[in-house]
């Protein structure tokens, strides 16, 4: 009896570990919520996107790409250069728009309640093997939400000095729990369709979402947010780089290959 209930434990989790990915991704022509930033040298959001296919090849994912065109630009939006995945146009003028439009996009999806979504925005790297450890995270009993971002402002804004976490381990690396991500993040189909009224709630009426009160709402749910340490993943903010991880390195070799 043990033995067969250890075989069908590794049987699931063997199928957790290779379910698909499906990475909603949005893009725009111009960006006045980030265009102030400032960035890691060398950075841009081709080279975030580069790196993006460079991680994602071989692996079982679905990549969606969202473009809002509200803006007119010049020329051709480079995700256009590429002809493996989809391009779904949308008019949203601004961040909060576009996060709501994205919402229904992916609600209209035919996707089993367990599957993987993954909310990606333009600005982020990732490290080789992301994709295989954003599965392991959801191996984790109780976790709802994945961040591959391990925020640095954490570990110095004054109103984290007392933040505590619980500890986890997988195969690849450690977790901890935290209480708020950016729109960058992923969980299980399931879960977005159950608090789907908690996402829109803190983009509705709003240029920029929200998305730091939302994780705080989505907490006293009792939802749980993870997040690897150190990152597998950082938006491209040098002060709030995931730390002890060289990521103008990364960046460099996409942008060497040029």
């Amino acid at each position: 009896m043990l033995n067969f209930l250890k075989q069908r434990w590794l049987q699931m989790q063997s199928r957790l570990t290779q379910r698909p990915v499906h990475i909603f991704m949005r893009h725009c022509h111009f960006s006045d919520v980030s265009a102030h930033k400032a960035r890691l040298p060398g950075f841009s959001r081709e080279a975030c996107f580069e790196n993006l296919l460079s991680t994602i090849a071989g692996e079982n994912v679905q990549l969606h790409l969202l473009l809002d065109t509200f803006r007119p630009m010049e020329g051709e939006h480079f995700i256009k250069k590429q002809h493996q995945f989809p391009i779904t146009e949308m008019r949203a003028g601004s961040e909060a728009a576009a996060f709501l439009l994205m919402l229904e996009y992916v609600l209209k999806q035919d996707l089993a309640p367990d599957a993987i979504v993954y909310f990606l925005e333009d600005d982020y790297l990732h490290r080789q093997g992301w994709v295989s450890v954003l599965r392991e995270g959801f191996t984790l009993p109780g976790v709802d939400y994945i961040t591959l971002y391990d925020h640095k402002d954490k570990y110095f804004f004054p109103q984290y000095v007392g933040l505590q976490s619980k500890l986890f381990q997988t195969p690849s690396t450690h977790w901890r729990t935290t209480p708020s991500t950016t729109n960058t993040y992923a969980m299980r189909f399931a879960t977005l369709q159950k608090h789907i009224d908690t996402h829109r709630a803190f983009s509705l009426g709003r240029k920029i979402s929200d998305d730091h009160q939302k994780f705080c709402q989505l907490s006293s749910l009792g939802a749980t947010l993870i997040s690897p340490i150190p990152g597998w993943s950082t938006h491209c903010e040098p002060d709030y780089a995931s730390p002890c991880i060289d990521w103008q390195e990364i960046l460099q070799a996409i942008t060497s290959r040029k």
